[in-house]
């Protein structure tokens, strides 16, 4: 059964009882919820904990309400697990935790996604708000978001991880959901930004600012296509490997690490659980296609697509660009968010041969392209993913990045798959065919 949600929803429909089942047959249970980062840290602690532990289950491929929490049971059902790990979208978050009651909640961040569903990020964060004050609960919390570390007052049991200023800080951030003071409106003082609203932040009316770190990262360094992280726990310090691009990657390792360190695991095994970590999910992943690396990143929203596009400018290969949009209601059906993304940052990436739109709005990013004065290579239109990913796979450059949304992400990836069992099927093939006309 490969469906993510499907079989869940039917199954709720039977058993609306069926979470309950679920909550009782796992020991312990760590819900990852926030905007950005809720797959990767996910799949980053379940990595983790399977070090340690046989039966882990978790919703890996991102399907993250109610009927994808359940199709990840469906799909793998014992009768009891070591630990439950799920990701849960925001809005789902109350409805999911009526049955599921975690020992850790992991918050990562609070962006705008989807405006027709959450509206404006004050509201997503007081649905999650609202739902964790009855639960007993330990909240691993992103200390350098305002939206987040604001959680403490719930007087929970609370974590908190961050990262500290480094050559990728900037005071010069275009894209920042949030400049306010979560508690008295004021606006905030930042000494410096690493993403959105993410950095060291102060409020001079009513003190409010980044509390105290359990866990940070300390530096960043970037070589050899792998971010090398120094983290310290407490004045114990580690360093990290982490193989996939973006600063935003960096907080989604100290996330994992906080929440892993807290549940009594070994800093050690940790790391290196890291370092050998491998997404094969269609998220970030890497596939060799050819003569060449294809890379596929979600992008859903302006902070995602803005960081992408940084992420990707730090890379010296030749390249080309297919960004596929889709307003599917799974997508979030307003795509205004990206005349709010910082697309400029494409005049910093080298060696660009070509950018490609595609989807249900390709035309959207094109328009896109053009007032950011993208004007340097060809911007090739087609809304058929399929013919665009052709075209993209053909083109003679060292990587690939594709960057769908939500809704094309699997299907990105099913026709890249494709065609790459095509290839490989053709080379036995190929073989038998040089042997029948020069012989053994």
């Amino acid at each position: 059964m490969n469906a993510t949600a499907l079989p869940g929803k039917v199954a709720l429909r039977i058993n609306p009882e069926l979470l309950s089942t679920l909550n009782s047959r796992c020991k312990k249970k760590v819900i990852i919820t926030g905007t950005n980062g809720k797959t990767t840290t996910n799949n980053l602690i379940n990595h983790i904990l399977h070090s340690e532990y046989d039966d882990v289950l978790s919703n890996l491929r991102g399907a993250n309400m109610p009927q994808g929490v359940a199709s990840a049971f469906l799909n793998d059902t014992k009768n009891e697990y070591d630990w439950g790990v799920f990701e849960v979208d925001e809005g789902s978050f109350p409805n999911i935790v009526k049955y599921l009651k975690p020992d850790y909640v992991v918050i990562t961040n609070f962006f705008r996604d989807q405006l027709d569903r959450f509206g404006e990020i004050e509201n997503t964060s007081k649905i999650v708000y609202e739902a964790l004050k009855p639960l007993d609960t330990t909240l691993i919390l992103n200390a350098d978001d305002p939206m987040v570390s604001k959680f403490k007052d719930l007087n929970k049991k609370n974590v908190y991880y961050g990262v500290e200023k480094s050559r990728f800080s900037t005071l010069d951030q275009r894209v920042v959901e949030s400049r306010f003071c979560p508690v008295c409106s004021n606006s905030l003082d930042y000494e410096y930004f690493n993403y959105g609203q993410l950095g060291k932040y102060m409020c001079s009316k009513c003190g409010f600012e980044n509390p105290e770190y359990d866990y940070k990262i300390t530096s960043i360094k970037y070589s050899e296509d792998a971010y090398h992280f120094r983290i310290d726990n407490n004045g114990k310090i580690h360093d990290v490997i982490f193989r996939y691009d973006g600063i935003y990657n960096a907080y989604n390792c100290c996330a994992a690490i906080a929440f892993s360190i807290e549940a009594g695991l070994d800093m050690e095994k940790v790391t290196k659980r890291i370092e050998n970590f491998e997404y094969k999910l269609g998220r970030m992943e890497n596939i060799e296609f050819k003569n060449k690396m294809v890379k596929i990143v979600l992008v859903k929203n302006p902070i995602g697509l803005s960081e992408v596009l940084k992420s990707i400018s730090n890379d010296q290969r030749r390249k080309s660009i297919l960004f596929i949009l889709n307003d599917n209601p799974a997508d979030g059906t307003d795509v205004s968010w990206i005349w709010d993304a910082d697309v400029e940052v494409i005049h910093n990436i080298k060696n660009l041969e070509s950018f490609h739109c595609a989807g249900i709005r390709a035309q959207d990013i094109a328009l896109r392209l053009k007032y950011a004065e993208y004007t340097d290579k060809i911007v090739e239109i087609d809304k058929n993913i399929e013919d665009s990913i052709e075209t993209v796979l053909a083109e003679d450059v060292d990587i690939v990045y594709i960057l769908p949304t939500y809704t094309a992400v699997y299907q990105t990836r099913d026709i890249i798959m494709g065609h790459l069992n095509q290839t490989n099927a053709r080379i036995p093939r190929l073989r038998e065919i040089i042997k029948s006309k020069i012989g053994n």
